[in-house]
């Protein structure tokens, strides 16, 4: 067992009404991240009780729970960022393409690069959209010429390019919110990560920005293995493979999303999907 402390609505797209539940031949393949019966102290406080769960590669997999549920601690694990909060505890193990994340030798930063965070509201960086962009790769040690087709491709991917291409050097807190949560996802596309991980990422946007964003994370998924926190139900049942439902620090249920909302095997499940609690 590994033991670690640290001292630290409305209408919507088109697209989004199509069936986007079917696993594919993910579940052929090996977990790209894994729990095993992990823990994690908050000092005194238990916030994650023997969680075991597998993230299959090139799917969404969303975490649904009433707040306090350790669903944004569990994200969190995924890329060792509760190793900054003082008096954080861990037992159990979390394992990425089957390798401990908390072995010896490990690099923080290039685990962060291969696992990257999307966080609940927009931050881009108080820099124009280019240099938010390029930030990551130029830390990486990329040359200009490289810069240049790195920001493009990470904008085009999130959908911004064509309307930013002649605004790079227009500062990021400019841009509407949608627009900044994309600029955010590109920062992390920018450094070809291998593993997205959002923490209620449209919770602060409207409903057509979060249909929007929505759309690209369904696209993105044909790439990355992406973790979604949410507390919108919906938001989960619209684009997620996999649904992981959490009460009380405990993995109660994870399963094909369609199964989790409509043939649960906990009634725990069922209560809070039905809206009896959380």
């Amino acid at each position: 067992m590994m033991y670690h402390e640290t001292t630290g609505a409305g209408e919507f797209p088109a697209a989004l009404t199509e069936s986007v539940n079917s696993l594919a031949d993910t579940t052929l393949n090996e977990p790209k991240l894994e729990t095993r019966d992990l823990h994690l102290w908050y000092g005194n406080f238990h916030a994650l009780i023997g969680v075991s769960l597998a993230i299959q590669p090139r799917a969404i997999t969303a975490i649904i729970g009433p707040s306090g549920c350790g669903k944004s601690t569990l994200v969190r694990v995924f890329n060792r960022m509760n190793d900054s909060i003082r008096g954080v505890r861990i037992s159990g193990d979390v394992l990425l393409d089957g390798h401990s994340i908390y072995g010896g030798r490990i690099d923080l930063r290039q685990l962060r690069k291969r696992v990257g965070m999307v966080f609940q509201r927009p931050n881009p960086f108080p820099l124009s959209v280019y240099e938010n962009v390029a930030y990551g790769p130029r830390i990486h040690g990329l040359s200009r010429g490289d810069l240049d087709e790195r920001v493009e491709k990470a904008l085009a991917q999130t959908g911004l390019w064509d309307a930013l291409k002649d605004r790079l050097e227009t500062s990021a807190l400019s841009l509407p919110p949608e627009q900044q949560q994309r600029i955010c996802i590109s920062r992390l596309l920018a450094v070809e990560p291998e593993v997205l991980l959002m923490d209620e990422p449209t919770s602060a946007l409207d409903p057509i920005a979060t249909a929007r964003i929505e759309e690209l994370l369904i696209g993105l998924k044909k790439s990355y293995t992406i973790v979604i926190v949410t507390h919108n139900m919906q938001q989960a049942a619209r684009i997620s493979d996999i649904t992981v439902f959490m009460l009380l620090g405990e993995l109660v249920e994870a399963g094909e999303t369609q199964t989790i909302f409509t043939l649960q095997s906990d009634p725990r499940t069922e209560q809070y999907i039905s809206g009896r609690f959380g």
